[in-house]
């Protein structure tokens, strides 16, 4: 028999500065403060920073944290929380127990957190579950019987699976009714990323930053270590052992570790640019049905790829084209996965700045900054003082002949709000104008959901305006990416 010893887990001394993350922390708090033995679910991209997250708003909690074990069957789970929750109290007894349930597991636990403002957390619920159903099943009855009885016990399922976050936990009929709360915990916006870098840097170093590997804390941290983000991109990429080179493994080894397709679609999709439902089928040689939008959108969820739906598109389904949205995994497959066998080698560790060109670098921040503008449109739209206003956006492709609007706004105030996205070192020129003139022009001739509406013209960038440019009045807006913050 285990004896109910009610101390507290040592609280982590010296925790760094918290950057960000406020309207994620006052719901949080909201939640720690509420009176009904709240349940959390939380779950994110890898690397997003969930458990940095956490700790940081529960550190005046007692904390019993379980970590989930990777590969591990049901059997080593229970054994490895049985050995974390020994170490917490410091009891070698507990690690000795064999229990065959989860159950059992919580069984235990219960006494220990029956009062008192006590946070149990258990991490990479998938892992624990063993992507099955029954620790949350399990978890149901120890839970109405016993847990809710401390109105001041939180308790956190988190995960980096959304698939099974949404399907086995959220969605599961076991904790339907319960006090439940969801976070779904997104990136660094570009305003916590330059907090989160700081110091001197310009701002466009901080969008570099931001293009090249998402708002990522973690990878943020790598580029905070370097004078430059391009010096640190080469410095922790291109070197043998590098960690942007390590990275991508780990992400299909604990998020996408459950089939085999994943890292097939992300780099076939990565070296087309976009691809098809039809094209991706073809690929990985699977009959069409349910596991190929299984597969797409579990990748979706997770927020690496994204479905592209030209706006305006009078064609048909067909239309639809999946592209990766995830900058890392853009960023690697781009310029490290062709380079890797020389960078294991060790053949850029003397100066990794000559494993990438810096012109097709910059080339291709213009792509990235097109990327980053449609998954901001709110902020565009609220710059342009039409944020209330109803409106459909997207960009406007054909793949006939590579007629391209990069960003477009089909507004309910009969309005289209086109906009020229530019990402480039030096001046933009006047000759712009006659580029976007024809673009303009061929929308209005081939799209009929064009006609007798307004055209806006918008051009969004971050490089200096020509003076003549500036003088013909040509667009109707300029903004610049200083706004963006």
């Amino acid at each position: 028999m285990v004896k109910n010893k009610k101390k507290s887990p040592p609280l982590k001394k010296n925790d760094p500065i918290f950057v960000g993350r406020r309207d994620e922390i006052q719901f949080l708090h909201e939640i720690s403060n509420s009176a009904d033995a709240p349940i959390l679910v939380i779950y994110g991209r890898r690397r997003v920073g969930k458990t940095a997250l956490l700790e940081n708003c529960f550190k005046d909690r007692n904390l019993i944290k379980i970590e989930g074990l990777e590969n591990g069957n049901i059997e080593k789970q229970i054994s490895h929380s049985l050995l974390q929750l020994s170490i917490y109290f410091k009891d070698p007894n507990i690690c000795k127990l064999n229990f065959n349930s989860w159950t059992e597991f919580l069984l235990l636990l219960a006494p220990y957190v029956s009062e008192g403002r006590w946070t149990l957390y258990f991490e990479e619920v998938q892992w624990l579950a063993c992507y099955q159903d029954q620790f949350v099943s399990e978890l149901k009855y120890v839970y109405d019987n016993f847990f809710k009885n401390n109105k001041d016990l939180l308790i956190i399922l988190c995960g980096s699976s959304p698939s099974f976050m949404l399907s086995n936990v959220i969605r599961s009929k076991a904790l339907y009714n319960r006090s439940q709360h969801e976070l779904n915990l997104q990136e660094f916006s570009i305003k916590e990323c330059s907090e989160f870098l700081a110091g001197d840097r310009s701002i466009e170093d901080i969008f570099d930053a931001y293009l090249s590997v998402g708002g990522i804390p973690e990878y943020l941290k790598y580029i905070r270590k370097e004078s430059s983000s391009y010096l640190a991109l080469c410095r922790h990429s291109f070197k043998r052992n590098s960690f942007f080179l390590s990275e991508y493994d780990k992400i299909f080894t604990s998020q996408l570790a459950t089939n085999k397709h994943y890292k097939t679609i992300l780099e076939f999709v990565s070296d087309r640019g976009s691809a098809t439902r039809d094209q991706i089928l073809k690929h990985i040689k699977i009959k069409s049905g349910g596991e190929i939008s299984k597969l797409l959108v579990e990748l979706e969820l997770c927020g690496f790829i994204e479905k592209k739906v030209p706006l305006m598109n009078e064609k048909g389904r067909n239309y639809i084209r999946y592209a990766i949205s995830d900058n890392y995994i853009h960023f690697f497959n781009k310029f490290i996965r062709p380079k890797k066998k020389r960078i294991t080698d060790g053949d850029f560790n003397e100066d990794p700045t000559t494993a990438i060109n810096y012109d097709s670098y910059r080339k291709w921040m213009g792509f990235a900054f097109e990327r980053f503008c449609r998954k901001n449109h709110h902020a565009i739209a609220k710059l342009l003082g039409f944020s209330a206003v109803e409106y459909t956006y997207g960009s406007l492709f054909s793949k006939d002949d590579g007629f391209q609007i990069d960003l477009i706004f089909d507004r309910r105030d009969r309005c289209l709000t086109i906009c020229e996205v530019k990402y480039q070192d030096g001046k933009i020129s006047k000759n712009i104008i006659d580029d976007f003139e024809e673009k303009v022009v061929r929308l209005k001739e081939n799209y009929s959901k064009s006609k007798n509406k307004t055209i806006q013209k918008v051009l969004i960038t971050n490089a200096t305006i020509d003076s003549q440019l500036l003088s013909r009045g040509y667009f109707d807006r300029i903004i610049n990416i200083k706004e963006l913050f």
